[in-house]
């Protein structure tokens, strides 16, 4: 929930920083600093003598007041150190089978970063707090106490960081989380046929460098040409690649505000990513199944699994695709946002096709990529989408058919059949329930 909250961040820049790592370990590490000097005044101007007025144990002196800042110090580089050793170690070992891309997306989980963030900035607060161990100020007790209990605490949350890092490494989380990466910012928005995107535009928005155009964010477009009066047409599918100088955008009616909502939910990045949209989402999917099937690991049911998620994502999707000519309407049926005819099934298909050969040879996954694109095809709002995942099915159909059993071939042929009628599946999509 809080991932998707930073993802939907209107700003990139700030969308940047929440889902990255050292801006949230260095802005910590300021916090904790700032706080130590702040509860050392504190004690220099009385704080130590009232903690000291309770008696012992709260009124240990200077030598102790040391030892106990300097074992603190300890245990917090040790648990740090600990920690970011078998982090690595965990997610290195589970990226060697899985793809190396999903590092970045496992080290940028919240339990992750708030674990590190956690223990680095209490290293920081004791090292700002060995400043005040001096024999000319007052015994910097209410500093030696605040350690100590910001230290258990974040030695009781440590139990869940570890538990959340297994599930982490868990392939299912990634899975699960790119699939609904996959099909984020897709609404059932209004859809008119418009005018010609192809028309001569009034302003041109060029590509400020070159790259992959990452996701936008087609609410936030609509609402600005909606503000503006005017409409937007996007030249190329989000993922795709731009060269810089090349049009981008094409503008009717801007006044500004259409182009400064462009640069603020769009991006050009010199490589693929999941965020903060999911336009790559599909591809660390299909390159998880093809790793799960390849001979080295022989995962069936992660490769399922991914097939499951993609059925997701398409049907996600496919509720939001305006069509070769269809526009995106605000809440009065104005057209105000248009995407490029090339959908998300023609964007997908080549790349999917990497999948429908992975699965030959394994009907169990191969059955499951059928129903995927049975409910996507349930889902299609246009016959040109309907008509690809129908040759996607026979594709992966006629895959399995060499080494598919004629009971496997009649169960996904049912399936199938029943998705093209509207009806629910037939049979279990689970070969295993059987």
């Amino acid at each position: 929930m809080i991932q998707d909250g930073i993802r939907a961040t209107g700003s990139l820049l700030l969308n940047r920083l929440l889902s990255g790592i050292w801006v949230p370990m260095l802005v910590a590490t300021i916090l904790a600093v700032l706080l130590a000097l702040g509860i050392g005044v504190l004690d220099e101007r009385g704080l130590a003598a009232l903690i000291a007025s309770f008696g012992s144990p709260f009124d240990f002196g200077e030598q102790a007041a040391e030892n106990h800042l300097d074992a603190l110090l300890s245990v917090q580089v040790a648990v740090l150190t600990l920690y970011i050793s078998i982090t690595l170690l965990v997610l290195t070992l589970a990226a060697s089978s899985l793809g190396s891309r999903l590092i970045e997306r496992w080290i940028a989980r919240i339990e992750i970063r708030a674990t590190l963030v956690q223990w680095t900035a209490l290293v920081a607060y004791s090292l700002a707090g060995r400043l005040f161990v001096d024999p000319g100020v007052p015994v910097p007790r209410g500093l030696v106490l605040t350690d100590f209990l910001l230290t258990i605490l974040a030695l009781g949350w440590l139990g869940f960081g570890y538990h959340r890092l297994a599930r982490t490494a868990h392939i299912d989380t990634s899975i699960v989380g790119l699939g609904r990466t996959f099909g984020h910012d897709r609404q059932d928005w209004g859809l008119t046929a418009g005018p010609d995107p192809d028309a001569e535009p009034e302003t041109v928005l060029r590509a400020w460098a070159s790259g992959y155009l990452g996701g936008f964010r087609r609410d936030a477009l609509i609402a600005a040409a909606r503000s503006a009066g005017g409409r937007m047409a996007i030249r190329i599918p989000d993922g795709a690649y731009i060269v810089e100088g090349d049009p981008l955008v094409h503008f009717w009616g801007d006044d500004g505000t259409m182009q400064a909502a462009f640069r603020k939910t769009g991006e050009i990045a010199d490589y693929r990513s999941d965020r903060p949209q999911g336009p790559f989402s599909l591809s660390l999917l299909v390159e998880i199944a093809a790793r799960a099937l390849s001979p080295s690991v022989n995962d069936h049911e992660t490769a399922a699994t991914c097939a499951d998620w993609i059925g997701h994502g398409l049907s996600t999707r496919l509720r939001g695709e305006a069509g070769p000519e269809g526009w995106f309407t605000d809440d009065h049926g104005e057209a105000r946002l248009h995407v490029p005819e090339c959908g998300v099934i023609a964007q997908s298909r080549l790349y999917l096709s990497v999948f429908h050969r992975a699965a030959r040879p394994h009907p169990f996954v191969a059955r499951r990529l059928v129903a995927a694109y049975s409910a996507a095809y349930r889902r299609a709002q246009h016959e040109i989408d309907r008509a690809q995942l129908s040759e996607m099915i026979e594709e992966v159909m006629t895959g399995l058919a060499e080494d598919a059993t004629d009971y496997e071939r009649a169960a996904v042929e049912g399936a199938f059949d029943a998705a093209r009628r509207g009806d629910p599946p037939l049979v279990s999509t689970n070969l295993a329930a059987e």
